[in-house]
């Protein structure tokens, strides 16, 4: 059973045993244990929707970027808290760019020039130009820790990423591996 199979059926157990649960304090008028678990099962509705709302944002940035861009490699990515800080640096807007890291960003790779890709935009936010030495594994700010991320610089213009090949596992910083191979398509040396 792969990952994303044992997740949604963990997922429909639990709810299964919850309502099972609400049922039965119910049917014993315990009102006070039924709050609790309706306002778990609240909470635990919220978390799904916002994941299920940002890996839908980062892939639909994604294929957005290879219908704006064909033949170009992506490389779908979060952004880091350095993020922001560099795409104003370049001049660019960081409009509905999480401060604390987070964001779906996609990078398109064209022959000398690596695109910066913030939302469904027509162009890309900003420009990082592939020079020698200029891709590299690096530390990134991801919520409240330093994960493993992917660091691009020209000298002028630079930006810093987690990439998310597979979001899920990026969204939780545990996708190392994910940095590895983006290193290989971005041009970083052997």
């Amino acid at each position: 059973m792969d990952r994303k199979t044992l997740y949604w059926a963990v997922l429909v157990l639990f709810l299964v045993l919850s309502i099972g649960r609400l049922a039965v304090h119910l049917s014993r008028d315990d009102y006070e244990g039924a709050t609790v678990w309706i306002a778990l099962l609240i909470v635990i509705a919220i978390c799904v929707v916002t994941v299920m709302v940002v890996l839908g944002r980062a892939r639909g940035l994604a294929a957005h970027v290879e219908k704006r861009r064909p033949g170009a490699r992506v490389v779908p990515a979060f952004g880091t808290a350095e993020t922001v800080d560099q795409a104003r640096a370049a001049g660019a807007s960081a409009r509905k760019m999480m401060p604390m890291g987070g964001s779906p960003v996609a990078l398109a790779v064209l022959g000398d020039v690596i695109e910066v890709w913030v939302g469904r935009e027509a162009e890309p936010r900003w420009v990082v130009r592939r020079t020698p030495g200029g891709v590299r594994a690096a530390s990134g700010t991801y919520g409240t820790r330093d994960v493993r991320a992917v660091l691009l610089s020209d000298g002028s213009a630079g930006v810093t990423v987690v990439p998310a090949y597979r979001p899920l596992r990026a969204m939780g910083g545990g996708a190392t591996d994910d940095v590895d191979r983006a290193l290989v398509e971005l041009g970083a040396p052997a």
